[in-house]
C-alpha cells in the first residue's frame, strides 16, 4: 500500500449480516459470534496475562497487536485489565496496527452485540479521535490504559516502532485474516521486526497454526508451540521469546523532574508527569509570566508525504482533544482561512481534494459575512476543528497539580549531572536531586542548540463594536479572533529584536495585515497590548527528544504552533521519561530530535 496523507481515509469494504461484519477484501469474518471467549482463550491465556499482571511490578505492560479491526480484543483486554488490576496504579499500554481506521458508527452496530463489553465500548466512543491514518493516542484514566493506535500497513507500522527501547513489548496478540487471504501481515519482514520489538520472555497468542507462521516465528527467536485450537479450528500457535538482551538497558526512574520554562510546553509536560506521580519543580526568570490573553490553535496542514505532515495532524487532533479534557473555557469553534491569494488559494484546493467533509467546510464571502456580521470580500475554508484559548488559564489550569512546584524569579544558567542532576541559577541559588532535567524555554535551549533563533512578537485588542459577532478566528495575512472580555485580539508583528512595553511599536503593521476587517481608523481602537517571544529552527520543526544520557531532554522551538503541538510533545517526552510506548513514529521522533543539527 503507497503511503497516504494522514488526513486520506483508506476505508474498508464490508458486508452486513445480523450486524455482524465481513471484510470484503480479504473474504473474511473479523471474528466468530462468541468473540469474548476465543479472545481469552486465543490471547489473554495464551500470554498468561492473569498470572503476569497479579505479579507486575513494573509501572505498566506492553501489549502489541496486529490487527485492530473494530476493537473487540482491545474492549475484551480493558475489561479483563480493569478487573485484574488490583491496586489500579500500574497502566496497560496496548499498541494496535491497522490498516484501515475504525469507522465509530460501524463500531456501535458491532458493539451493541456484546453487552458485558459496553462500559468499554461506551469509554471508546466517548474518546474517540477524528480519524487519521499513522499514529494516535487515546487515554482512558478511568481504566489505567492508553491506547496508541497506528493506522499503517503492517510493514511500515512496525518499523515505525523499532529503534526505540520503550516499544519494546510484553505480549503480542497476531490477529490478522487468515494467512492465506492476507500474506502481508505474515511476512518475512514482519516477523524480523517483530523479534527487533521483542525481549526477553515476550509471549505471543494466535489462532492460526499455519506451517510457514510457526517457521517464521521460530526463525525469529521465539520457541513456539502448537495447542488445541479455539472452538471448531484444530490447532492454533502461541510462545515465548527466547533471545537474551545483549545489553542490558538502565532505566531510571523518575522521581523528581526539573523543567525549566513555564510556557505551554513547560506546563503541559509538568502536567503529565505529575499525573504519573512524578514530582515536578518547574522554574521560571520571571516573577509575572505575562502570559497570551487569547490565541488559537492554527492547523496549517501541510500536505506533503512526510514526518512534518505526520506531526501537524497527529499533533493538532491530539491538542483539540487535551484541551476539551482539562479546559472548561476551550471552545470548539472552528478556524476560518480566507481565500485571498495564489498560494492560499492552491492550498484550499489540496485541503477540499482529501474529502473530508466532517472536518473541511468551504464557505462564500456571503456566508463568511451573514455568520460573523462583517463585511470583506473573500471566500474561505473552515477548518471544524479548533478554536481559542485563554494561555494563563490554561496553564493556571494545568500547575494546580499537587505535585508540581512553580519556582519564579530563577534565570538558568546551567546543569551539572552528579549524584542526580544540580541545577545552577544567575543569583548564584543551585537546586539539586533531580532524576530528569527538560529544557523547555528557547533561552534555556540556545546554548546546547545554536541554531534556535527567538523572534518577539506583539498582537494588539481593538475595541471595535464591528467586530463584535466574529465567531471563530479568521486568518488572512494576520488573524482576527473573536471576542473576550470586551476586546477582539488581532496578529501580529514580528522581529528579531526584543520589544518592550515602552518601545515604540507600529501596530499599523497589523491593521495592515487584516485590511479585509480593519481599517487605519481602527489604530485609535487598540484598548491592549501584548509583548512575547518564541522559539523556532531553520526547518520549522520544533526539537523534542533526549540532549544527555537519557536524562536532559529538549522541548522546544514549537513556533507559531505551540498550541497547536505542545500536547503532543509533552506526551512524548513524558513517555521516554517513564518507558510508555512513544506517541509518534520513529521518522517524527528522528525528524524532531534535538540532536539533528549535530555535526
Amino acid at each position: 500500500m503507497n503511503k497516504l496523507h494522514p488526513l486520506k481515509i483508506n476505508s474498508r469494504k464490508l458486508s452486513w449480516e445480523d450486524n455482524q461484519p465481513h471484510s470484503l477484501d480479504y473474504d473474511d469474518r473479523f471474528f466468530q459470534a462468541n468473540v469474548i471467549d476465543e479472545t481469552q482463550e486465543v490471547f489473554i491465556t495464551a500470554n498468561n496475562l492473569k498470572d503476569r499482571w497479579q505479579n507486575l511490578e513494573k509501572d505498566n505492560f506492553k501489549i502489541a497487536e496486529l490487527g485492530f479491526g473494530f476493537g473487540l480484543n482491545f474492549l475484551i483486554t480493558a475489561k479483563f485489565w480493569h478487573e485484574h488490576n488490583l491496586n489500579n496504579k500500574k497502566w496497560l499500554d496496548y499498541v494496535s496496527i491497522d490498516c484501515f481506521s475504525l469507522n465509530i458508527e460501524d463500531f456501535k452496530k458491532i458493539v451493541k452485540n456484546y453487552p458485558l463489553l459496553k462500559e468499554y465500548g461506551d469509554e471508546l466512543v466517548l474518546n474517540f479521535p477524528i480519524e487519521c491514518n499513522g499514529f494516535t493516542r487515546i487515554d482512558f484514566p478511568k481504566f489505567k490504559i492508553r491506547l496508541t493506535l497506528i493506522i499503517n500497513n503492517v510493514d511500515d507500522a512496525l518499523v515505525s516502532l523499532v529503534g526505540n527501547d520503550n516499544n519494546k513489548f510484553d505480549a503480542w496478540y497476531f490477529d490478522g485474516f487468515d494467512p492465506s487471504k492476507n500474506i502481508s501481515m505474515w511476512s518475512p519482514n514482519v516477523f524480523s521486526n517483530i523479534n527487533l520489538l521483542s525481549k526477553e520472555n515476550t509471549t505471543f497468542g494466535t489462532y492460526t497454526a499455519a506451517g510457514f507462521v510457526r517457521r517464521g516465528l521460530e526463525e525469529n527467536n521465539f520457541n513456539v508451540s502448537k495447542v488445541k485450537g479455539f472452538g471448531n479450528k484444530r490447532h492454533r500457535l502461541q510462545g515465548v521469546f527466547s533471545k537474551k538482551d545483549k545489553t542490558t538497558q538502565l532505566e531510571l526512574t523518575p522521581k523528581k523532574v526539573a523543567i525549566i520554562g513555564s510556557g505551554i510546553a513547560g506546563t503541559c509536560l509538568a502536567y503529565k508527569l505529575a499525573n504519573q506521580d512524578i514530582s515536578v519543580d518547574i522554574f521560571d526568570k520571571k516573577k509575572d509570566l505575562n502570559l497570551n490573553p487569547w490565541a488559537a490553535m492554527y492547523p496549517k496542514f501541510s500536505l506533503g508525504l512526510d514526518p512534518r505532515s505526520d506531526l501537524l495532524v497527529q499533533g493538532y487532533l491530539y491538542a483539540h482533544r487535551f484541551y476539551t479534557k482539562v479546559l472548561s473555557g476551550y471552545k470548539n469553534t472552528g478556524i476560518l482561512f480566507l481565500n485571498n491569494g495564489e498560494d492560499r488559494d492552491s492550498w484550499i484546493k489540496r485541503i477540499l481534494k482529501l474529502d473530508r467533509d466532517d472536518l473541511f467546510v468551504k464557505l462564500t464571502a456571503d456566508e463568511i459575512n451573514t455568520q460573523n456580521k462583517v463585511s470583506q470580500d473573500y471566500d474561505g475554508i473552515k477548518i471544524n476543528i479548533g478554536g481559542c484559548i485563554s494561555i494563563e488559564e490554561l496553564n493556571k489550569a494545568l500547575m494546580q497539580h499537587e505535585n508540581i512546584n512553580f519556582i519564579s524569579e530563577q534565570n538558568f544558567l546551567s546543569y551539572k549531572l552528579q549524584d542526580g542532576i544540580k541545577l545552577e541559577f544567575d543569583n548564584g541559588k543551585t537546586f539539586n536531586g533531580y532524576t530528569h532535567l527538560v529544557l523547555c524555554s528557547g533561552g534555556s535551549l540556545q546554548s546546547l542548540i545554536p541554531k534556535i533563533g527567538l523572534k518577539h512578537g506583539a498582537i494588539a485588542g481593538f475595541d471595535n463594536k464591528l467586530l463584535k459577532n466574529i465567531q471563530y478566528p479568521i486568518n488572512n495575512n494576520g488573524y482576527v479572533l473573536p471576542e473576550c472580555n470586551g476586546i477582539n485580539w488581532a496578529g501580529s508583528i514580528y522581529s528579531n529584536d526584543e520589544m518592550n512595553t515602552g518601545d515604540s511599536i507600529n501596530y499599523q503593521n497589523i491593521i495592515e495585515k487584516n485590511n479585509h476587517l480593519l481599517i487605519d481608523e481602527d489604530i485609535s481602537h487598540i484598548k491592549s497590548r501584548w509583548i512575547g517571544t518564541r522559539a523556532s529552527l531553520p526547518d520549522y520543526l520544533p526539537v523534542t527528544g533526549a540532549i544527555e544520557k537519557e536524562k536532559v531532554y529538549a522541548l522546544g522551538g514549537l513556533g507559531s504552533r505551540g498550541l497547536s503541538l505542545a500536547p503532543l510533545l509533552a506526551e512524548t517526552i513524558m513517555n521516554e521519561i517513564c518507558n510508555i510506548p512513544s506517541p509518534i513514529s520513529q521518522e517524527v521522533k528522528e525528524a524532531i530530535s534535538p540532536l539533528r543539527f549535530n555535526d
